[in-house]
């Protein structure tokens, strides 16, 4: 076959061509294997399409928070999730690899929302700077008034090496806790009933 341009120029032209198809069709396959492992909550048998629609759409919210976040790519993909209702409420779990668990929960009618998650490998710090980027993820960059710069500290029995880190909001009764195990941060939590 006689080529107008040199065939070595064409043969690497089809080479990068054939190349971009084939990695377009991987990072299509890899979202599609994506969107399949997503974890779909069981517990919503029977539920009205509507009910269905608000538990989708609060699941997304909490799939693209700070924590999720976090958790995802220590744990990888939740081993189970499922979803519970109850009146307007919704109550998602996640349950992930070690043991670890987020738990999160909305009540339109009263304004109330929290997200609680346990798990180990944070210091003191990232699990600081995660609470305050859920503050700022669910209520705006202003947050809900939070004051990050006067800490209580919360026991959990008189002999119990448990602990929490207490922070309140003056104007809204919004807060975050770290809660420890001796000195290892074991869980997350952050609450608002505006």
């Amino acid at each position: 076959m006689a080529c107008s341009v040199p065939c070595s120029v064409l043969g690497s032209a089809r080479f990068r061509a054939t190349a971009f198809v084939l990695a377009l069709a991987s990072l299509s396959f890899n979202a599609m294997q994506a969107q399949a492992a997503r974890c779909s909550p069981s517990g919503l048998e029977g539920a009205p399409p509507a009910r269905q629609k608000q538990v989708r759409e609060f699941q997304q919210r909490v799939e693209a928070g700070p924590i999720y976040k976090e958790l995802l790519p220590r744990l990888g993909e939740p081993t189970r999730c499922g979803a519970k209702l109850s009146g307007e409420n919704i109550a998602l779990s996640y349950a992930f690899r070690n043991e670890a668990h987020l738990d999160a929960s909305i009540s339109p009618g009263i304004e109330y929302s929290e997200q609680h998650a346990q798990f180990r490998g944070l210091d003191g710090e990232r699990a600081l700077a995660l609470l305050k980027q859920s503050e700022r993820d669910s209520f705006g960059q202003d947050g809900c008034g939070i004051d990050w710069n006067r800490p209580e500290s919360e026991s959990k029995g008189e002999y119990s090496s448990s602990r929490a880190v207490v922070f309140r909001s003056s104007s809204c009764n919004c807060q975050a806790r770290i809660l420890y195990r001796g000195k290892s941060v074991v869980g997350l939590a952050l609450s608002s009933s505006c």
